[in-house]
C-alpha cells in the first residue's frame, strides 16, 4: 500500500486548507490546519499523549505523574495542574506540546494504507495555535520515514532527473548533509548521480526528493530505459577490421635514352636512324671489339666552375650536359653493342662541346672590374644621424612654472556651507507606491533605504521575495486600493542574483504585524507564500 496519508496531508498544505485533518477513529490522530499551516494536533494513541512525553523527556518522574493524576483539580487541564503543583514550568509545557504535535504529524505520515478524512471548517477561538514552520516540519517527517520499500514505491525509479520549480527551497534551512543538493538540481543528473556527487545515502536522498515533489517545488522526469546490448557493444573492444591486401602499384615505366636526348634539345647526330640500323643486326653480327671510328678527345684541364653567359639568343654554345643516365640492362645480348655505341656517341658530343666552350672563353673578354659587387656592399652607416645631439629636457622644465596649477579662487569657504548635514525627507506612502507601480527599482530601493532607517526599532511585514519587476508591480497593484505602506529591501541570493524583499507597514509590535497579515488579500496566502513579520533592525540583506 502507498503512503496515502502523506500525499493527502501535503495536498491540504498546497491547497491552503483550513479545518480538521483526521486519520483513524479510535485510536486516532487529528491535525488542526489554518490556511495550510499546521497549528496544533491531538491524539488518543498512548505514546502520543502529553503525560507520556513529559516522562519520556525527563520533565517529570513517573512518581510525580502518579501523584498529580491522583490529585487533579477537575477544573483545570493536566498541564495546568502540573504547573500549579510546581512539577514543570510554562516553558516546559510549551516545549512538550510542540513535540507532541511533531510526533502526531510524523506518525500520521508514516501510517500506510489508511485513507484520511478532512473536515473543512474555521477553527474555534479555543483552539490552541502554536507557531510552526510547516514546510520544515513536513521535511523532518519525511526524512524520519523508515519504510524504505514504500518510500521507493511512492518515489519511482532512481533513473529520474529532478528539475526545481521556483525559489521556495532557498527559504528552507536544510540539514548539513543535504545543503549541496539545491545547486545540483538542474535536470542534468539522475537520482543515483545526485547521491554520488552529494555523498548522500540514496534512501535519504529519495525522501528529500519525495518532499520536494509533494510540496510542488520540483518535477521528476524518467529517462528512457537503457539498451543493455548497445552498452555492452560500446564497452567491448573493437575488433580489427579485416581488409583485403592493397594491390601493388603498377611498375613505373623508365624513360628511354632517346627520350632524354630529345628532351635535352641539343644538336647531335640523328641517333634514331643509328638505333634502327643496329636493331637490324643479328646475334652473329655482334662486335667483339669497340670500333675506333670516333676519336677520343683529350681530357680538358680543370678550370673553376663559372657561369656561362649567353651573348645572343642565337648562340650555338652548348650547356653543360647532365651526367649520363645508367641504362637498364637488357636481357638480350643484342642490346650490348647498341649501348656501347650510344655511350661512345655521347662521349664524343661531350668532348666536342667542351672544346667549343674553351674556344669561346678565350675569345670572350674578361668582365670589367667595375662590375665587381664589392664596392656596392660597403654601404656607409648613418653615422651622422647617430651623432646628432639629442635635445635635453631642460626647455621642458622651463615650461612647468609657466602653467601654475593652484587656481586663483580658494574653494575653502564654498564646501563649508555644503558640509552641513541636509536631512533626507522620508518619502510618503503614495510616492513609494507610485514608484513600485512604475517599476523603477533603483528609486524604489533608495526610498526603501530611507524608510528602513526611519523605522528602526519597529516591526514590518515581509510579503514575499521577488526577483522580477513584474512580480513587484503585481503585488503593488493588489494593494493599491488600501493605500499601503510598501518599501523594498534588496537581498543577495546564494546563486549571485539580487532579489527584492517587499515589506508592508511599520508596526509597534510583532502581534500587530501578524494581525495585518491576516487582512491581506487571499493571493498573498497562496501556495508557497508566507507573510512573515520582521524587526526592521534585523532585516537580512543576504540569504
Amino acid at each position: 500500500m502507498s503512503l496515502l496519508a502523506l500525499k493527502d496531508l501535503f495536498a491540504r498544505h498546497r491547497a491552503r486548507a483550513t479545518g480538521h485533518w483526521r486519520l483513524g477513529q479510535e485510536p486516532g490522530r487529528i491535525v488542526f490546519m489554518e490556511a495550510g499551516d499546521i497549528v496544533f494536533a491531538s491524539s488518543t494513541h498512548p505514546l502520543d499523549r502529553l503525560t507520556h512525553l513529559l516522562v519520556e523527556r525527563g520533565k517529570i518522574t513517573q512518581a510525580q505523574l502518579d501523584y498529580a493524576m491522583s490529585n487533579l483539580n477537575p477544573g483545570m487541564s493536566i498541564g495546568k495542574n502540573l504547573i500549579e503543583m510546581g512539577f514543570i514550568t510554562q516553558r516546559d509545557l510549551l516545549d512538550v506540546a510542540r513535540a507532541q504535535v511533531e510526533r502526531v504529524v510524523w506518525a500520521s505520515i508514516a501510517t500506510p494504507g489508511v485513507a484520511p478524512a478532512f473536515e473543512a471548517k474555521e477553527l474555534d477561538a479555543t483552539t490552541v495555535r502554536l507557531p510552526f514552520d510547516t514546510p520544515a516540519m513536513l521535511l523532518a517527517s519525511v526524512l524520519n520515514l523508515q519504510d524504505r520499500e514504500r518510500l521507493l514505491e511512492e518515489l519511482g525509479p532512481l533513473n529520474q532527473v529532478v528539475v526545481l520549480e521556483g525559489r521556495r527551497l532557498q527559504e528552507l534551512t536544510l540539514p548539513p548533509d543535504l545543503a549541496k543538493l539545491p545547486g545540483l538540481l538542474d535536470g542534468s543528473r539522475t537520482l543515483m548521480e545526485l547521491s554520488r556527487e552529494a555523498s548522500v545515502e540514496p534512501f535519504r536522498l529519495g525522501a528529500f526528493i519525495l518532499f520536494l515533489r509533494e510540496m510542488g517545488w520540483a518535477r521528476l522526469h524518467e529517462l528512457p530505459p537503457l539498451d543493455r546490448r548497445a552498452l555492452e557493444r560500446a564497452l567491448d573492444p573493437a575488433e580489427p577490421a579485416l581488409t583485403p591486401a592493397l594491390p601493388e602499384p603498377p611498375p613505373v615505366a623508365q624513360p628511354s635514352l632517346f627520350a632524354e636526348i630529345h628532351a635535352s634539345q641539343r644538336p647531335t647526330t640523328n641517333l634514331e636512324h643509328l638505333s634502327e640500323a643496329l636493331d637490324e643486326l643479328g646475334p652473329d653480327d655482334e662486335l667483339d671489339d669497340i670500333p675506333q671510328t670516333v676519336p677520343m678527345p683529350p681530357d680538358p684541364e680543370p678550370e673553376p666552375a663559372l657561369p656561362i653567359h649567353h651573348e645572343a639568343s642565337g648562340s650555338t654554345e652548348l650547356q653543360e650536359p647532365p651526367p649520363p643516365v645508367e641504362a637498364v640492362p637488357e636481357p638480350s645480348s643484342r642490346r650490348r653493342p647498341l649501348v656501347l655505341l650510344l655511350v661512345l656517341a655521347l662521349l664524343g658530343v661531350v668532348g666536342f662541346g667542351l672544346s667549343r666552350l674553351g674556344r669561346s672563353r678565350q675569345a670572350t673578354p674578361a668582365p670589367p672590374a667595375s662590375i665587381e659587387p664589392a664596392p656596392a656592399i660597403k654601404a656607409a652607416p648613418p653615422a651622422p644621424e647617430v651623432a646628432k645631439p639629442v635635445p635635453t629636457p631642460e626647455p621642458e622644465k622651463k615650461v612647468e612654472p609657466e602653467a601654475p596649477k593652484p587656481p586663483a579662487p580658494t574653494p575653502a569657504p564654498a564646501p563649508a556651507a555644503a558640509q552641513k548635514p541636509v536631512p533626507v525627507p522620508v518619502p510618503s506612502k503614495s510616492d513609494r507606491l507610485q514608484t513600485l507601480l512604475k517599476g523603477d527599482l533603483n528609486q524604489a530601493v533608495s526610498q526603501g533605504l530611507v524608510q528602513r532607517k526611519a523605522s528602526q526599532g519597529r516591526w514590518s511585514l515581509r510579503l514575499e521575495i521577488a526577483c522580477q519587476g513584474a512580480t513587484i508591480q503585481h503585488a503593488a497593484e493588489l494593494l493599491k486600493g488600501q493605500d499601503p505602506d510598501l518599501f523594498l529591501v534588496p537581498m543577495a541570493m546564494r546563486d549571485g542574483r539580487t532579489c527584492y524583499q517587499i515589506f508592508l507597514g511599520s508596526f509597534g509590535s510583532e502581534a500587530a504585524a501578524r494581525e495585518a497579515a491576516r487582512k491581506l488579500p487571499p493571493l498573498f496566502h497562496a501556495e508557497g507564500n508566507r507573510p512573515k513579520p520582521f524587526r526592521v533592525a534585523q532585516i537580512a540583506d543576504r540569504q
